[in-house]
């Protein structure tokens, strides 16, 4: 027990999981740092910038003549009716049978949640392949698959990417911001294809396409008619070519719908005598997910599937494997995870693998990726060490954890690390490692041994001269160097947004002796802004961030007896809402004493893939918040309500804001509404059905 301890305070790997005769197999070699390996090491720096950029804090000029296609910020319900549908529908039918007689060519793309679709599927599988006949530079009409569907198949290269050209873009499914973005899809065609009114997108239920001189969503419609409709019209029109180049066709929809032949499994990972030159700690994962597409092809029969969760470094290794042609393996559930982006989201995967049959009793090789900020919000190595006790399932299923003990994304939204950031689990991880299904992998000679181990197991495995399993490996040492990802920052410094800020907050804190506590967690649609009011303004000395453990936690904390009786809850519309409940329960229940000013943040709209953000139904911001607080008000004066939409009425806002704050209203909610949703005019355009 002495060692183990001294061992844990050195920080010193106890050992490895055991090899296959039941000994220890690390070696302790550090990394090379060659010239090769800080190369490699820049260009996945290079990648962690690109998924940064996706969260920085854009900022829209106010005045923006907002026009076209704008995502529906829902406060209330708005389900349409089926006579509604019918209207609809018949109007985005007529508009499509238009717009593809009279395109020059069409290119149709199929994503995942669209495959399954017999009007899809029949005409990927009647569309022409042949040499000689399909020239995809020319051909007036392309029906492709889209890049999320090839990361559901094991692939060792992606087929060429269908060019879009001028045609008319058809995109079948459901895009998302984040999800592209992970897997480096091509989204620029996108907006060239929207700047030009020749770009449709067909989702369950709405659909965005050019109608009259702009881009415009139709909500409400019947996704599976409006479908049938464009394939009709596609035959119609001539012959529809495969996208991906001659002869690529079969192999990629065998691989979707049909049954590979069976391959020789692939023999498992060799690093013997391998320094590690040139390689960066996520490759040696990019080889394992590589290695087990080769076992996919081998056993199509059996269940081999990854799901990612969302972080830095998670999102970096699904874009590794994407820069090196290589699928990430997952499935719709997977896809579905990273659309939403929903953080711990796979922890809940991994329970029902577990435990709900037949996922329980079927044979698989299963593998989930986490960072350890995420894992903790869900649960994640709580509920795995409870499943590995009695663990029955028929599966080998290993938990992958990054344990750089920090919030990546937030940290380099700012130039600087808050605190609260920095997760202090090091001791806990260390004492994890103590179990013998768990391994710390303290450098890459540690991990890439653990991948030759693993890859050794799934070969036995697949033989059937391997139990089923369930096991952590605890990644460190997997850093991604870059500068921090700021973007122009001086215009959130002088928005309105920040007056508005240094307005309210200042005067809630008049007269207060101790600093206000702001509760916050998902911060991405205003962690610069807060930033920027705690470090330059001088309000924002009279106030402390505290950052909760998840956005359940954080608004339970507002709910509590504060300092001066007085906190700020900082939320996004979509997390920011989880237990909100219960703290204005407690704001409102007995007779004073508390006072809580909400603020309700959005995204910006910068870019088409705006309209497919994470978090939130495709074309569809919800902003449910306001709604569902005033459930819990009885009485008019012991709440306020207000939409704040920038300059137009700031002034305004700040006002009858002050004035709530000063009477001491219980509950104050400002509504940051996002800029498309200010300053502007709706117009009655009606549409005839036919």
């Amino acid at each position: 027990m002495a060692d183990a301890k001294k061992a844990a305070a050195s920080g010193a790997k106890r050992k490895g999981l055991s090899d296959l005769d039941g000994n220890d197999s690390f070696e302790k070699r550090p990394r090379a740092q060659s010239e090769a390996s800080k190369a490699r090491d820049r260009e996945v720096a290079e990648l962690a910038r690109e998924y940064l950029e996706q969260y920085a804090a854009g900022k829209a000029t106010e005045d923006k003549p907002f026009v076209g296609a704008q995502p529906l910020l829902l406060k209330k319900p708005q389900i349409a009716t089926v006579e509604e549908t019918e209207r609809y529908t018949a109007v985005a039918c007529r508009t499509l049978e238009k717009l593809i007689a009279a395109a020059p060519g069409v290119h149709m793309r199929i994503g995942d949640d669209a495959k399954q679709s017999k009007e899809a599927r029949a005409l990927l599988e009647a569309s022409n392949d042949e040499e000689g006949i399909d020239d995809k530079e020319t051909s007036p009409i392309l029906v492709s698959v889209a890049r999320d569907a090839m990361h559901t198949v094991p692939l060792l290269e992606f087929p060429p990417p269908a060019p879009t050209g001028k045609r008319l873009l058809i995109y079948i499914g459901t895009p998302s911001r984040y999800l592209s973005m992970c897997i480096k899809s091509q989204r620029g065609r996108f907006d060239t294809a929207y700047e030009e009114d020749r770009l449709v997108i067909l989702c369950r239920g709405v659909c965005m396409l050019p109608l009259g001189s702009q881009e415009q969503n139709i909500f409400g419609v019947d996704e599976e008619a409006v479908l049938k409709t464009i394939c009709r019209s596609l035959k119609a029109k001539g012959t529809v070519c495969w996208g991906h180049g001659p002869n690529t066709k079969a192999k990629l929809l065998t691989a979707m719908y049909g049954y590979p032949e069976h391959l020789a499994l692939p023999p498992p990972l060799n690093y013997a005598g391998f320094s590690g030159d040139g390689m960066h700690t996520l490759d040696y994962l990019v080889d394992y997910i590589k290695f087990l597409n080769k076992v996919q092809m081998a056993r199509p029969q059996e269940a081999i599937k990854n799901w990612y969760d969302t972080g830095l470094l998670v999102s970096v290794l699904t874009g590794s494997c994407a820069a090196a042609g290589v699928s990430v393996l997952t499935d719709s559930d997977g896809l579905s995870i990273l659309r939403d982006a929903s953080i711990g989201h796979i922890i809940s995967k991994l329970n029902q693998m577990i435990t709900v049959e037949p996922f329980s009793t079927t044979r698989g090789v299963y593998n989930f990726f986490i960072g350890d900020g995420a894992c903790r919000l869900n649960g994640g190595v709580e509920l795995t060490m409870h499943l590995i006790e009695n663990y029955k399932a028929k599966s080998m299923t290993t938990l992958f954890i990054f344990n750089n003990e920090k919030w990546a994304i937030e940290d380099n939204l700012v130039a600087g690390t808050f605190e609260e950031h920095h997760l202090y689990n090091k001791g806990f991880y260390e004492l994890l490692q103590e179990h013998d299904n768990v391994v710390l992998c303290a450098n890459d000679g540690e991990l890439r041994e653990t991948m030759a181990l693993l890859s050794q197991r799934v070969d036995k495995y697949m033989k059937g001269e391997m139990p089923p399993s369930l096991n952590i490996v605890v990644i460190r040492g997997c850093e991604v160097n870059m500068p921090p990802v700021l973007g122009d920052i001086e215009p959130i410094k002088n928005s309105s947004e920040m007056a508005m800020m240094c307005n309210i907050f200042g005067k809630f804190a008049e007269g207060c002796q101790h600093k206000i506590p702001i509760y916050g967690c998902s911060a991405f649609e205003y962690i610069q802004y807060l930033h920027i009011f705690l470090e330059e303004m001088p309000e924002g000395k009279k106030f402390q961030y505290v950052c909760g453990r998840t956005d359940i936690q954080a608004a339970h904390m507002c709910g509590m007896k504060q300092p001066e009786g007085k906190c700020i809850l900082m939320i996004n519309d979509v997390y920011g809402i989880n237990s909100i409940g219960e703290s204005i329960r407690s704001i409102l229940t007995g007779f004073g004493g508390k006072q809580c000013l909400v603020l309700i943040w959005h995204p910006t709209l910068i870019k088409v893939i705006d309209h497919f953000h994470l978090h939130r139904p495709p074309m569809v911001w919800p902003n449910l918040g306001p709604e569902l607080m005033k459930y819990y008000v009885r009485k008019e004066p012991d709440a306020v309500f207000v939409d704040f939409a920038g300059a137009q009425n700031s002034e305004r806002v700040c006002a009858k804001v002050n004035t709530a704050l000063e009477e001491g209203t219980p509950l104050v909610c400002v509504n940051v509404l996002p800029e498309q949703e200010r300053a502007f005019v709706s117009l009655d355009i009606r549409v005839k059905t036919g």
